[in-house]
């Protein structure tokens, strides 16, 4: 048998893996993760318009009164339609008869569900054989959702509601 001395040559250090390198690899690793994750962090945070509907914790705990206002605008058995027309939001009003109403004030809240800059609120102008009118030449093209609300004859309190997605175009 012959005698080999099998011995590693100390000063050979290129290809060894060292403690300080699995610490170097693995805190650059994390650093990696910490900064794409703080940047997804970041762009959620700045591009979440917030609350879908304000003070909605309130609003559940008083939703038998919003019930009650569903049912009291049921009873008037009135209808409506809305729709685009040129440049303009129409909405048509008529009663339980199929009468047409145009004395009331109507208002309609103009919400983009991807943004709330520019989301308003606008008095709609009556025309006549119950069509409210308004322009909405100046709103960005995309998808809307209008909430009409319908006052009483004072103009004090809102006695019908009704919601429409509209889409505008370019």
């Amino acid at each position: 048998m012959t005698d080999h001395a099998l011995s590693a040559d100390p000063s050979s250090k290129s290809g060894k893996l060292t403690g300080w390198h699995v610490f170097w690899i693995m805190l650059g690793f994390f650093g990696l993760m910490f900064t794409v994750n703080g940047i997804f962090l970041y762009h959620a945070i700045t591009s979440f318009p917030g609350e879908d509907v304000k003070k909605s914790y309130l609003q559940g705990l008083d939703y038998n009164s919003t019930l009650e206002a569903k049912a009291s605008q049921d009873l008037l058995g009135w209808s409506a339609a809305a729709g685009l027309y040129d440049e303009n939001l129409v909405f048509n009003l008529a009663d339980s008869a199929g009468e047409p109403i145009s004395t009331r004030l109507v208002s309609v809240e103009l919400r983009h569900p991807g943004s709330t800059t520019h989301d308003e609120v606008v008095v709609l102008e009556s025309h006549g054989s119950g069509d409210y009118v308004t322009s909405v030449a100046d709103l960005p093209a995309g998808r809307w959702d209008a909430q009409f609300q319908v006052f009483d004859a004072e103009g004090d309190e809102v006695v019908f509601r009704a919601n429409k997605r509209i889409v505008i175009l370019s």
